[in-house]
């Protein structure tokens, strides 16, 4: 029941995506991703809120100082978006979320397709 949360630093983050691309690569695993940005100095306190509505092989990541990463392994698009729609629910904190599914492409271009967007 316990779910999965990491917010050292944003290297942990950045190790366990580029780890789900490379297993997409070579497996063909599907994954998505929720960035999720959010007011400076709430990241503690609302990451754990976050991770209580993901399913036990989500993770929390800190992505930056006021950004969080939802990385969901076996996840299409479809998922992806309900998962983004879960966390925006999740917590009464003014934040931006965006959702992306891996297509193929590189952590940057899944990323920058993962732009947070405002309600």
């Amino acid at each position: 029941m316990n779910r999965h949360l990491v917010l050292p630093g944003p290297d942990v983050g950045r190790l366990l995506l580029d780890r789900l691309v490379a297993e997409g690569v070579r497996y063909g695993r599907d994954f998505a991703l929720v960035r999720i940005s959010v007011p400076i100095g709430t990241a503690e306190v609302v990451a754990p809120l976050l991770s209580a509505c993901l399913r036990d092989a989500d993770v929390v990541v800190r992505w930056e100082a006021d950004e969080l990463l939802a990385l969901l392994p076996a996840t299409d698009r479809a998922g992806a978006e309900r998962a983004a729609q879960r966390l925006r629910e999740a917590v009464d904190v003014e934040m931006a979320v965006g959702a992306a599914h891996w297509v193929g492409d590189t952590a940057h271009d899944l990323l920058a397709r993962s732009e947070p967007r405002p309600r």
